[in-house]
Order: structure tokens, then sequence, then C-alpha cells
């Protein structure tokens, strides 16, 4: 599909296009991974086409004027009402027009760039008018974070869905699976044998996945006021983290054989302690209700019930307005017994895969401090990303990339998705205390209680 397609961005006028998909779009044909293509933008008011294109110019840095020649040549915009059965049979009757007078072959990737509420009626009208025509080329679809708002939701999107797309066609999307440190995860495990035979309760301690922003919501309270940190958070990034660093080995590192493996870690997953925080002033924030008791800041301890890691403790945290921005995950191993007679190391080994800021990874190890009498300092073996050239891509450029190529290993599975709900669900059902921080701090004060409950020690 990247040689020959049509893109087809549902929600084309929200922030998300703006600032991420057309410019992802815009990287795509630098980077030469996009052919032949042509792009409709659709959303429910009425627009003009070079006001969106110019509004998402603003977020591409030293811009190729040819290259966005190209993308101002192949861009229509069109309203569409999500619910409306006769605006989707316009916006057939315009792409196959569009796509005969360009010589396209019918393969289209759907962009859902809308609240889940709407994906049920859009995907049902695609089907209704043909929009989504699986004998007249690929048909894909895309549909962005979040998938629903609960188990229920996830299960009701998923069956109307599966109804219009096979699941081979289906990109359900978390955008830090582009991030190439999270995509680094598995193949750093797998592939080093100095790695997988230490990875499991017999050598591990505990994990630590850290989430933490230094920016609060950004008016979008309609959205935020009705998730919260935990669902916005823990349900799609945290667990995902989560169980690229714990599923088993897969048959091999490929979509569905990956996704499955997954799916199998999170069905084995539970949180069993939880603190939940809200940053000061969140409730003076636009369109957050006055009384609101949503979460902005949040630390969960998670179980997994398998043989590998049952009595490893997980460690999930993630935060709005907090001192730093950082997205980590630690791994701490098992100390050794201590053979020396003074000095023993003060703390045991850690690989911490740093996802931003300074993407890379490092492994910390003891070793003699020099001209010391067996004096142990703590040294790193460092990688950093960005020491071997070329910057990363943006990750929407890598998801947009992988789903026309038809790779789902960067995408999310039904069963993950709806394993990941039932895990979050079981905590929102009950009422949790929230405790007030302070913007730029750690979190609440009530933090330090729960740290030591729960024998954890943040690892900076």
């Amino acid at each position: 599909m990247n040689e020959n397609c049509t893109i087809v961005i549902i929600g084309v006028t929200g922030d998300l296009a703006k600032l991420k998909l057309i410019p992802a779009i815009y990287e795509l044909l630098k980077t030469k991974k996009l052919g032949k293509f042509f792009m409709i933008g659709t959303a429910s008011s009425e627009r003009d086409a070079n006001v969106i294109l110019e509004e998402a110019k603003k977020n591409i840095q030293n811009i190729d004027a040819e290259i966005w020649n190209t993308i101002k040549k192949s861009f229509v915009y069109a309203k569409l009402n999500f619910n409306e059965p006769e605006d989707y049979q316009k916006l057939k009757i315009q792409i196959d027009a569009i796509e005969k007078e360009r010589g396209l072959s019918g393969n289209r990737l759907f962009y859902l760039a809308t609240l889940p509420e709407h994906f049920d009626s859009i995907t049902h009208n695609l089907s209704n008018v043909g929009l989504v025509n699986h004998t007249k080329g690929i048909q894909r679809v895309i549909y962005e974070k979040p998938f629903g708002n609960d188990l229920k939701s996830a299960e009701k999107i998923n069956a109307c869905i599966s109804k219009v797309f096979h699941e081979k066609n289906i990109y359900r999307a978390d955008h830090y699976l582009g991030k190439e440190l999270i995509g680094n995860i598995a193949l750093l495990r797998f592939t080093n044998r100095i790695l997988e035979p230490l990875w499991s309760k017999k050598d591990i301690d505990s994990v630590q996945i850290i989430l933490d922003e230094n920016f609060g919501i950004k008016n979008r309270g309609n959205y935020y006021d009705q998730y919260g940190a935990l669902k916005d958070m823990a349900q799609s990034h945290g667990l995902q983290i989560l169980a690229l660093l714990a599923m088993e080995s897969p048959d091999k590192l490929t979509g569905e054989h990956i996704r499955k493996a997954k799916a199998d870690v999170l069905k084995k997953t539970q949180i069993t302690d939880v603190l939940f925080g809200q940053y000061d002033g969140y409730t003076k924030e636009l369109h957050v209700e006055p009384n609101s008791q949503t979460e902005t800041f949040f630390v969960v301890k998670l179980a997994i019930n398998n043989p590998r890691w049952k009595g490893v403790p997980f460690y999930i945290r993630a935060g709005k307005n907090l001192k730093d921005k950082k997205t980590i995950a630690h791994i701490k191993f098992k100390s050794v017994e201590c053979l020396l007679s003074k000095a023993c190391p003060s703390d045991t080994n850690y690989l911490t895969i740093r996802i931003e800021p300074n993407e890379g990874f490092s492994f910390e190890v003891n070793s003699k401090k020099i001209d010391g009498d067996y004096e142990v300092e703590t040294i790193h073996l460092d990688y950093n990303h960005e020491n071997i050239g070329e910057h990363n891509k943006d990750a929407y450029a890598v998801l947009i990339d992988q789903a026309l190529k038809g790779e789902q290993s960067f995408f999310i599975s039904k069963n993950e998705v709806e394993y990941s709900w039932k895990i979050v669900d079981a905590v929102k059902q009950k009422k949790n205390p929230v405790y007030p921080y302070a913007i730029g701090s750690h979190g609440p004060k009530e933090l330090e209680k729960w740290n030591k409950k729960n024998k954890i020690h943040w690892k900076s």
C-alpha cells in the first residue's frame, strides 16, 4: 500500500491531525516511504483545505517547498457528519472519482482521529455505502487511542468493527509503540543471550515504569475529566510497556506472535495497590467540573500471576504537572551475597531503558573504585540513541508507515485492549481517595507512605 493508496483522515480538523498526522505524511514523503497517494480530510464542520494545511504546516520544521507542494496537490477536504449516511455516500463518489482520475488502485487507509464514541457509527457507515470494499484493493483502518472508555465499550466497538474489517486489517493505535526505544524492547530481550536467561523472578527483584509529565492537561478538559490519568496512561502506554517487558518469548518477533505474547501476560496481570493524586488548580482548568475527583496522578503496584513473574512487583507511575518529563523503565536485579569485609554495594544492578528524553539504555554494574581498597562504585554501560547520527522518526510516521506495510506488531490486538481495560476497570470501579499535590512536585505527600508500605524506592 505504500506505493499506491488513498489516505482518509476522519477528524482532520482536530489537534492530532494538524500536530501529528499531516506532518507524519510529510515525513513519509521526505523519506520516500510513500509513493503515489491522495489524502482526504473529513470532519463535521465546514472548513477550507488550505487553512487546514497551513495550520499543520506550522508543525513542520525546515519545510521542503517541493514536498509541501505535493501535499497541497494531493489533499482535499470533505464535510462529513459522522452519523449521516448521505455524507458517506457523497464521500464515496468523491473518492471513486479521484482514484479513477489519478490511477489509484483502490487501496485505502482510514485513520479515525476522533473520540471513541464515534467509532461504531463511522465504521458502520463506511461499510454500508461501500467505502470499504474488500474486493477492490486493500482496506485498512487505524483507530486512535483511546479505544473505548471501559471494558464494556471496548467490547462493543470490537464487535462492531469485526463485522466490517478482518482483524488483520484493524490497527488500534498507541503512539508509544511507534517510539524507537519501545520497539527496541523485544529485540533487546530476545536477541541477547546475556539478558533472557536472567529475565524472571529468579534474578529480577522488581520493575518500575515511569511516565512523568511536567505539563498539565493543555485545554483537553472535555476529554481528560472523563478519563483521568489511569485510563489515559495505564490502560495503553503503561500496560503496553509492561507487556513488552514481561511477555514470554514469542514464536517469532513479528506482528501476531508478539501481540499474542503480550495478550497472554496481560491476561494474568492485576493491580494490587493504587494511589491517586490531583494537581492543585486542576478544577479551575477549562471544561473541568469544579468539584471533579478525576485523578491527574497515579501509582500502581501490579502482580503477574504466572510462573515467570509470580512474586515480582511491577510498578507504574504517571502524572501531569510533575517536576520532570520522562518516560523510563528500570529493571532492578536481585542483589548478590556481599563477600566484601566492608563497604558492600549500596544498591544492585539496573537495566534502564530511556524512552524519552535522551533515548537509549544503560546497564549499571558495580566495580572496584580506581585506587580504592576494594571500595565499590557504580559504573554505567551506556548507549545513547542520538549518538548514532540520524534522529528518531516521529512515532506517528512510524505507525502510518507500518499500517501501510501491513505490520501489526506496532499496534494493539483485540485481546490486548480488552485485557487492559479489565485490569483498569477493576480499580476504577472502586472509590479511591484522590490526594492533592503541588505543581512541580513528585506527587502527593501520601506517596511517601505508600512507597514505604510497598517497599519501593523510585529510581530517578
